[in-house]
């Protein structure tokens, strides 16, 4: 009898979960929270990618940069803004592939510098409850483009990626993203994950 009400209990909290909308970082969205997303990126499809980008990204100073966290959510939005564009259905592979973000938690970081290779060298460590986090995949690119202040300093902006394995994160509190110059200099990104889908 204690083992049917349990399975009755585990049915039905699982159920109730499945019509949540997602209020925080979800690495496994369920099929509600799929279905919002594609809602999201349809109803956002005129935003240019830096509004509609904007619920997942932490920025500084117009000189410093910005950090941009890349969440299943984030990424099928994403996909069905530029579907709805397109004017198009998105497939469900196109789903699938979107929702592969799960594996990691992705950011894609752009930053000023004065020379065209200035990014290389550039590390990334993210602090979940004061323990470090080291990337499993980084890209820096071979030459950063001009800025929007360009001729003047920052002349060149460079969008780095920084992948971390979700093992040993709390997606409850707030991440620090540190990026770190081959000088020293210090960028620091917070991410609040409990007010970001």
């Amino acid at each position: 009898m204690l083992k049917r009400i349990i399975l009755i209990l585990a049915f039905f909290t699982i159920i109730s979960q499945m019509n949540k909308s997602a209020y925080c970082v979800s690495l496994d969205l369920t099929p509600n929270q799929i279905s919002e997303a594609i809602e999201y990126g349809k109803k956002n499809k005129l935003l240019s990618p830096t509004k509609f980008a904007e619920p997942w990204v932490v920025r500084l100073d117009e000189k410093s940069g910005w950090a941009t966290l890349w969440t299943p959510y984030h990424n099928v939005a994403f996909k069905a803004k530029k579907a709805t564009v397109e004017k198009r259905e998105l497939s469900e592979g196109e789903i699938l592939r979107a929702l592969h973000f799960k594996e990691s938690l992705t950011f894609v970081v752009s930053i000023f510098g004065n020379y065209m290779e200035f990014a290389k060298g550039y590390n990334a460590i993210l602090y979940s409850e004061d323990k470090p986090v080291y990337p499993m995949y980084t890209f820096h690119p071979d030459f950063a483009e001009p800025s929007s202040f360009y001729p003047e300093e920052p002349a060149y902006v460079a969008g780095c990626v920084y992948k971390f394995p979700v093992e040993n994160i709390n997606q409850n509190l707030t991440l620090k993203l540190l990026i770190t110059s081959p000088d020293g200099k210090e960028l620091e990104f917070p991410f609040d994950l409990v007010n970001i889908k």
